[in-house]
């Protein structure tokens, strides 16, 4: 079977650049790594085909998530193990640490950042590392910090901790977008109104409200025309690779930029 049809995609209006981002941050040394809210499976699935030597798990708080990637996707990756749980749960134990724990997308959403930060680190070994990169913009998410030094206070238990800002650039972004409109105007009308009722209330933005997102159409539709579509899309669209910038901050304001990168060494 092809990898574009063992690998989950999601339609246009999903994070599609986690992978690519990933690896300016994890070297090829990592032989086991936890996925802190899979979602759609756009990352961990990818990395388990493209890393069949390191054991990786995927965990997210939606159970349908990880029942539509396990019976879809998981018999064809021998080292991935795919769990639901509430991330957030006080003292939560997966029963293992990893080389890596990474997160994409997550954090502008997680309601106690402490709990979350907290259970990174317990599994994590020691001299592990920690990759968590969000959109830290005022429009998006329950969650918006102002300065860097709010986010190494909420990192303090590592022993290094790096911010980075991140631009990403694509030579044919405009054409994405517009493939993006015509997919939502001919597959899924209701998207942009599901999006805007999504965004409008911030109380409705936190990791228990996932479920109401629009990705839940593609869980929803698994195997129609329409997701086999949104898929190849995707998947042509990752051929051209973006341009991705990276500038480490020390002392910043950082409220209102479009991607934060940060690296926690325990």
């Amino acid at each position: 079977m092809l990898p574009v049809f063992r690998r989950p995609f999601g339609p246009p209006n999903v994070v599609i650049y986690s992978y690519e981002l990933s690896k300016l941050f994890l070297d090829e040394s990592i032989t086991s790594i936890l996925d802190v809210g899979c979602g759609l499976g756009i990352f961990v699935c990818r990395y388990a085909s493209s890393r069949k030597d390191a054991f990786v798990m995927g965990v997210d708080h939606s159970a349908r998530v990880i029942e539509f990637l396990s019976s879809k996707y998981g018999k064809y990756y021998g080292n991935l193990q795919l769990k639901s749980c509430d991330f957030c749960e006080g003292g939560l134990y997966l029963g293992r640490v990893f080389d890596a724990v990474y997160s994409s997308d997550v954090m502008e959403h997680v309601k106690d950042t402490h709990a979350f930060v907290d259970n990174i680190y317990r599994h994590l070994r020691a001299g592990g590392k920690a990759v968590v990169n969000f959109p830290n913009e005022t429009s998006h998410g329950i969650n918006h910090f102002a300065e860097t030094d709010d986010l190494r206070k909420l990192f303090a238990a590592f022993s290094a901790v790096t911010i980075s800002i991140i631009e990403i650039k694509h030579p044919v972004e405009k054409l994405w977008f517009s493939a993006r409109t015509v997919y939502e105007s001919l597959f899924s009308p209701s998207t942009k109104e599901a999006r805007n009722h999504l965004y409008s209330e911030r109380e409705e933005q936190g990791i228990d409200r996932f479920e109401d997102s629009t990705c839940f159409k593609f869980i929803n539709e698994k195997g129609t025309i329409r997701n086999s579509v949104a898929s190849l899309v995707s998947e042509a669209f990752l051929l051209i690779k973006p341009t991705i910038d990276v500038r480490q901050v020390e002392r910043a304001n950082i409220l209102n930029s479009s991607r934060l990168v940060v690296v926690a060494t325990k």
